[in-house]
């Protein structure tokens, strides 16, 4: 994958670089047994000529691993902490908000209004686990740049967050109103 700083200006690039350069390996790896990772934050004009055609995957390759063609229509989508991610009180405290106040488009922080599902540039990781917090091998906090996700949008349950094209698919109490107005 391949960002330029002009197509996400959000995204804090280095000084010395206007281009991010993301590469995985389509095998796992240990210990993790995922795929091996790779960063390049580079100045466009010394990247060179695009490749014509990918070039052949490892026949050993995780298809799973493996990227597909598609089309990317970015959208900017407003975004908070996943529940897991906040301190332990103001988790409680947003359960018991939602228990006392029942809303009619059964709608709660945890599905609709925290991260969103996704690939996605920055914004908030969706932990389907306790966060841990990640170190570099020098010990420094690390801060999340890119999620890659297998998919990016559940159709059937209808939560958090459609994208644009999507939208017309649900039924209107697929999600609640404010998540299914139009961007002006």
């Amino acid at each position: 994958m391949q960002l330029f700083a002009r197509d996400v200006p959000e995204l804090p690039f280095p000084d010395d670089a206007d281009t991010l350069q993301v590469l995985w390996c389509p095998l796992d790896h240990e210990p993790y047994f995922q795929p091996h990772t790779i960063v390049r934050w580079r100045k466009a004009e010394t990247v060179g000529s695009l490749l014509i055609e990918a070039p052949a995957p490892d026949p050993d390759s995780d298809d799973s691993y493996l990227p597909t063609a598609c089309v990317l229509s970015p959208e900017r989508v407003e975004e908070y902490p996943a529940g897991w991610g906040l301190p332990a009180e103001l988790r409680e405290r947003i359960w018991a908000w939602e228990d006392e106040f029942p809303n009619p488009d059964d709608w709660s922080y945890f599905d609709h209004l925290s991260s969103a599902p996704g690939s996605k540039v920055g914004g908030w990781v969706r932990w389907i686990q306790d966060p841990v917090q990640v170190e570099c091998s020098k010990g420094h906090e690390m801060a999340h740049l890119l999620t890659i996700a297998s998919r990016e949008f559940d159709i059937e349950t209808g939560k958090r967050w459609a994208p644009i094209e999507e939208r017309p698919l649900l039924t209107p109490h697929a999600l609640p109103r404010f998540c299914i107005q139009p961007i002006s």
